[in-house]
């Protein structure tokens, strides 16, 4: 930490148990407090760090990362690095430099988060615009509306920027083997290979799986349980693969939500806005993709792309392994068909021909930061003027994420219009029966999602998937 190393012997009395935060830890434990505790969920920033590891490739990365959502057993073979460490005897970081300069902090509170952020990006090389700004911060809220004189300061470090390949960041040893360890507050066990994860999971079913913790962090903080046992996938990399093969491209469960938003994007451009709208950039480097779809959330943003991509999921277990449509995953509310003992292995996605049209659209109250109220996205090819092989996926338009089968048997065969479209738009109210909530009433959602069957054919006319 900071460059020095640190070493956990939780047998010791006083260790904190490994399920804690990393916030938790920093705060209450080391009595490092220019980390900030603002909401504790993921989304103001006041409590950004800093955390460079190997990726799967092998390179040392350097990225920003919500410490309210990592846990401290997450850190093992890493260097995490807080507001305390980026000054260097005596002298400042030029991202501290330059928001002195600029006067870019007001009452301070969200200071450290920014310039944690805008360290990591200025330590990986990246240059600063108006554009990267906006997803560079998108993690970060400033209280005090002291955007413009944030904006200003980081463009100014474009005058001192270096280009690096990788960061220059000594990494410490991960441990040599398994980790397992009883504590107050239940088992945490570190598996170190996918086999063994397995076991695990057989032995133990009822374990969550935890992968970026953005989601097993955020309850914890809602329901505070007293016992919080858990298998921490984190490390394996054999979960984080991406490959293509058999006319597919396939994404371990384990990828990051950022990672398959480099990886779909080049395939499918029209995904890019869809997922720049998940979250924010800490987030999505976090967030597994495995995770998401295991939580079966009807809002979820990832299951509606892979319903409407024809996506299909590899699943686990220690004696075997099953492959299973993404229209078929999703059994009920917060429901799915995976076993106790099963775990999503891959996500596989078809590749896009030259005739391949697909839209994708998030409908939220506010673009960063936000759950959907409702999400509709649609793959489909047309050959000579006519609609084939449609597929569909609505998010918030009923208890699960679903794809529409009469909405898809209506469109194939039919010209490539903005009247058919239309005509397809008008069946809306008659093929969902959806809720009224705090994020929309139903007509507001039936409204919505007529309108946006019309705007996929006014996005994709004239346009394939690689334009």
């Amino acid at each position: 930490m900071n460059g020095n190393p640190v070493t956990l012997d939780f047998c010791e009395h006083g260790t904190p148990d490994p399920q804690i935060t990393v916030l938790k830890y920093l705060r209450d434990h080391r009595k490092m407090t220019g980390t900030k505790e603002g909401c504790g969920t993921g989304d103001c920033g006041s409590c950004m760090v800093a955390l460079a590891q190997k990726n799967t490739e092998g390179y040392t990365v350097l990225y920003a990362v919500n410490s309210c959502l990592m846990l401290l057993g997450m850190l093992d073979g890493k260097h995490l690095i807080t507001i305390e460490g980026i000054a260097k005897n005596g002298k400042l970081h030029p991202v501290q430099e330059a928001l002195l300069h600029r006067k870019g902090t007001q009452c301070g509170f969200c200071t450290p988060g920014v310039a944690m952020s805008s360290f990591a990006a200025y330590e990986s090389g990246r240059k600063f615009t108006p554009e990267s700004i906006k997803e560079i911060l998108s993690g970060n809220l400033c209280r005090c509306t002291g955007y413009e004189s944030i904006r200003e300061a980081l463009i100014d470090l474009n005058k001192t920027a270096q280009s690096l390949t990788e960061p220059n960041i000594e990494l410490p040893p991960a441990l040599p083997g398994e980790f397992f360890w009883e504590g107050s507050m239940g088992p945490y066990i570190k598996p170190q290979t996918v086999s063994s994860l397995l076991e695990y999971k057989r032995k133990y079913p009822g374990y969550p799986i935890v992968s970026g913790a953005s989601d097993f962090s955020v309850k914890n903080i809602l329901e505070e349980p007293a016992r919080r046992p858990l298998i921490d996938s984190s490390d394996l990399e054999e979960l984080k693969h991406i490959q293509t093969e058999e006319g597919c491209i396939k994404i371990g469960a384990g990828s990051s939500v950022e990672a398959f938003k480099n990886e779909l994007v080049p395939l499918y451009p029209a995904a890019e806005e869809y997922l720049l709208s998940f979250a924010s950039l800490p987030v999505r480097i976090k967030a597994s993709i495995g995770g998401s779809l295991a939580g079966a959330s009807s809002v979820g943003d990832i299951m509606p792309l892979l319903l409407a991509l024809n996506a299909q999921l590899e699943l686990r277990t220690s004696g075997g392994n099953r492959t299973v449509s993404c229209k078929a995953f999703n059994t009920g509310y917060h429901a799915h068909l995976l076993e106790p003992y099963e775990i999503i292995y891959a996500v596989r996605i078809p590749l896009p021909s030259k005739t391949t049209k697909f839209f994708a659209h998030k409908q939220s109250r506010r673009k960063d930061m936000d759950i959907s109220t409702l999400t509709f996205c649609m793959g489909f090819e047309v050959v000579n003027g006519t609609i084939y092989h449609a597929s569909t996926g609505f998010g918030g338009m009923a208890p699960t994420p679903v794809s529409s089968g009469e909405l898809e048997d209506f469109l194939n065969g039919r010209s490539f219009s903005e009247d058919t479209f239309a005509r397809a738009s008008a069946l809306i109210p008659q093929l969902f029966s959806t809720i009224s909530d705090v994020r929309g009433s139903a007509d507001y959602r039936i409204t919505i999602a007529s309108h946006l069957l019309v705007s996929c054919f006014l996005e994709t006319q004239g346009r394939n998937n690689d334009g």
